[in-house]
Parts: C-alpha cells; sequence; structure tokens
C-alpha cells in the first residue's frame, strides 16, 4: 500500500529524515516510535504531502506522489489524517464536520453524506452527539469526531500523528479502543504513538527511529523484549523503565 524509497527531508540545515526506505503492506498496521525530534511526525507528513521531500521516492496505492504532476487533492480524498490537536471546525456542530468534506470534495449529496456520517459516528461511540457544537466537547470526544470524519473520506490509508497526545489520561483509552477497533477491520495504518503498550498490542510491525533515520524495524515482541540495535535499547530502557 505504502513504498518509500530514499526519503530525504532538511529544514535548512537541518537533516529531519535520511535516506528511508519503508514498505506497508495493505491491512497492516505500523507504529513509528522514538523521541521527540526523531522526524516521526515530518515522515508521516511527507506521506500525506503536507511536507514536500527534498529527494526519493513516495508510491501510495500504485501511484508515485511524489511526482510532480501528480493530483495532491484527489489522492488526500483516500489518504486520512488524524492530528494531534483534531484540527476540527469548530464553529460547525459534530455531523457538519462529517458531512462537508464529502459534499464539497467527493461531491455526495446532502442525503447520503448525513447516512455515512451517521454510520461513522455510531462506529466511535460519538451517534448520540451529532447536533452538537464541536466547542463542547471533551478532548477525547473531539478525537473521535475527527476519526470520524476521516472514515467518511472511505480512505484506503489512514495516518495518525500521536493521536492521543494532547488528551487527559482518563480519556486516552477511549481514542486507542476506537484504533484497535478499525485495525482490526483491516484498515491500513501508519501511526506515531508515544503509547508504548498500545503498538505491542495492535501494530503489526513497530518502527524505532532516532535522529532522522531508521535505526530498527521489527514485530512488537521483538522490538520491545528483543531490540537489537543499541539505540532502540537505550530509548526503551528510559520509556519503560
Amino acid at each position: 500500500m505504502i513504498t518509500i524509497r530514499h526519503l530525504n527531508k532538511a529544514f535548512d540545515t537541518n537533516i529531519v529524515l535520511s535516506d528511508i526506505n519503508l514498505d506497508v503492506a495493505e491491512k497492516e498496521v505500523v507504529c513509528l516510535i522514538g523521541a521527540s525530534g526523531s522526524g516521526k511526525s515530518t515522515l508521516l507528513r511527507c506521506v500525506n504531502m503536507l511536507e514536500i521531500p527534498d529527494g526519493g521516492q513516495i508510491i501510495v496505492d500504485g501511484e508515485e506522489i511524489t511526482d510532480s504532476k501528480f493530483d495532491i487533492n484527489k489522492y488526500r480524498t483516500k489518504v486520512g489524517m488524524i492530528f494531534q490537536q483534531f484540527n476540527l471546525f469548530n464553529h460547525l456542530s459534530v455531523i457538519s464536520n462529517c458531512t462537508i468534506g464529502q459534499e464539497k470534495v467527493l461531491k455526495r449529496s446532502k442525503e447520503q453524506a448525513k447516512q455515512i456520517a451517521l454510520e461513522n459516528l455510531k462506529k466511535v461511540g460519538m451517534g448520540d452527539f451529532i447536533n452538537q457544537s464541536v466547542k463542547t466537547l471533551s478532548g477525547g470526544q473531539k478525537q473521535r469526531v475527527a476519526i470520524a470524519r476521516a472514515l467518511c473520506m472511505n480512505p484506503k490509508v489512514l495516518l495518525l500523528d500521536e493521536p492521543t497526545s494532547a488528551l487527559d489520561p482518563e480519556m486516552v483509552g477511549e481514542v486507542l479502543d476506537v484504533i484497535k477497533q478499525l485495525a482490526l477491520e483491516g484498515l491500513t495504518m501508519l501511526v506515531v504513538t508515544h503509547e508504548m503498550s498500545f503498538a505491542k498490542e495492535v501494530a503489526d510491525r513497530v518502527i524505532f527511529m532516532d535522529q532522522g533515520v531508521v535505526c530498527e524495524m521489527d514485530t512488537p515482541s521483538n522490538i520491545f523484549t528483543n531490540p537489537k540495535n543499541d539505540r532502540t535499547k537505550a530509548f526503551l530502557s528510559r520509556i519503560l523503565r
């Protein structure tokens, strides 16, 4: 589903990604872990072309998105992005947040968009909040609406950038439960997370990044119980202590 070859990205003289090579299979869940500033979020943003790579190739669902002639807006309809800070339209209701993209981008009718929005809001446990203003919701509720909104676009891939980092501790579980359910349903996901127990439970593979490079990628059990790379060992000993 995703093929990344020799990906590079720098901001001025700061090299953020250096020669990244990665494949994500269809229906696979891959978790990216590592310290802040290791390049995880930038990698995710490059896959959605929110950041333009300086070099290398990204192929998603058979299309090279790094080609200068590629239609980025059309591409973004099949790649959902979940941000740390929700990025909802605060002046709109819950249901309107989930229908606006369908109507404007996918050209669905109001009725069809509403039906699909209702199904996805129920799926994430927000079916009772459809007419509420987004401003009145808790962080956990906002993030579940954000996930429902992404699902309304029928994405082939879901990119999640630390989806629980802005949440109060008691809200984290409810959002992770929704993501776990999506994983069980076979949605291809690339997840930046600092929740190690979540990565252990849900990921098919875990990738440890440090200083803009992929240091190690393996199954969760191998990464967490028998890491090979010294930098992985040092990071996990700090985090899991």
